[in-house]
């Protein structure tokens, strides 16, 4: 049974969340949605106690390092792309989750402030990700480099896994995906997609955002549904989704498409969750995740 939370939680998203970018309200630019995502996130989310950024230029975007004030001894690096339906961006409510996770696994943290769409399009946000990595990897190495990402950012992971694993630079160690959306080119099974009762998206926004991402590029493409390429050979993947989601089949053809491949990788889907629950600090499940987390990263760190 999922947790008093979690009920409240849906509840809210269902009213709040859902409506904001579909449906009636599908004119609002999808710039004033960002806008006012941004002002929420500043107004009701504080930024994590001991946590400095600092900024690393890149050609088009920016490298976020993020930093934990404390005694520990770092084991390694964490790469983080942020998710929001590569239109927006929630810097507050990450650097929470990033905060805990870098502090559980004795991690540094590297966030990629990619361009979003719908002014910038794909490949933008695929190109800025990508460019980001490989920056780090120069400044820092790839030893006991940890890949996350969630949603929309758990779409670039997976590409730039892929896109990796093709340029023949050096794969992360391991990568930890939270709901993410696998499959722009919709190729799942309709009827179970349209039967979703997400209290988090309709179908509605889902197209609309994936219309701002793609602005006409072919979503059978690897880069832009990371589904339809070869998903051997990849480092060891933890995927984490919740049950109410329009994305589920995503991560569960993860799973199956790996699996098949020979490649290590566990799914852990939460009865009742909404989407990227384990942002939400105040749900037993997401503590719950997080040490899920912990566990799976520390066990694959060279120490």
């Amino acid at each position: 049974m999922p947790s008093w939370q979690a009920s409240v939680l849906n509840t809210i998203l269902s009213y709040v969340a859902r409506p904001s970018i579909s449906r009636g309200k599908a004119k609002v630019p999808l710039a004033q949605v960002r806008k006012k995502l941004l002002d929420l996130d500043k107004r009701w989310l504080p930024w994590p106690d001991k946590l400095v950024s600092a900024t690393i230029p890149l050609q088009h975007s920016s490298l976020l390092h993020y930093v934990l004030l404390n005694e520990q001894t770092r084991l390694g690096n964490l790469f983080y792309i942020r998710g929001g339906g590569f239109c927006f961006k929630t810097p507050h409510a990450h650097a929470r989750l990033i905060a805990d996770i870098s502090q559980r696994c004795k991690l540094d943290a590297y966030i990629p402030d990619y361009r979003l769409a719908p002014e910038h399009p794909f490949p933008a946000p695929f190109d800025d990700v990508l460019e980001a990595y490989k920056r780090l990897i120069a400044l820092k190495g790839v030893e006991n480099m940890i890949l996350m990402g969630d949603s929309a950012g758990g779409n670039l992971a997976l590409s730039l896994l892929l896109e990796l694993k093709r340029l023949a630079l050096p794969l992360p160690t391991a990568c930890i995906l939270l709901s993410p959306a696998l499959d722009l080119a919709l190729t799942g099974d309709t009827e179970l997609i349209l039967a979703a009762d997400d209290p988090f998206f309709t179908i509605e926004a889902l197209l609309r955002l994936r219309g701002a991402y793609l602005a006409g590029a072919d979503p059978m493409s690897a880069k832009v549904s990371p589904l339809q390429g070869d998903l051997a050979a990849l480092p060891p993947i933890l995927v984490i989704a919740g049950t109410r989601e329009l994305l589920l089949q995503d991560s569960e053809r993860l799973v199956a498409q790996v699996k098949a491949s020979g490649g290590e990788i566990t799914g852990c889907f939460y009865p009742n969750m909404p989407h990227v629950f384990p942002l939400f600090n105040l749900l037993p499940e997401a503590l719950e995740v997080r040490s899920k987390i912990s566990h799976f990263v520390l066990s694959h760190l060279i120490r």
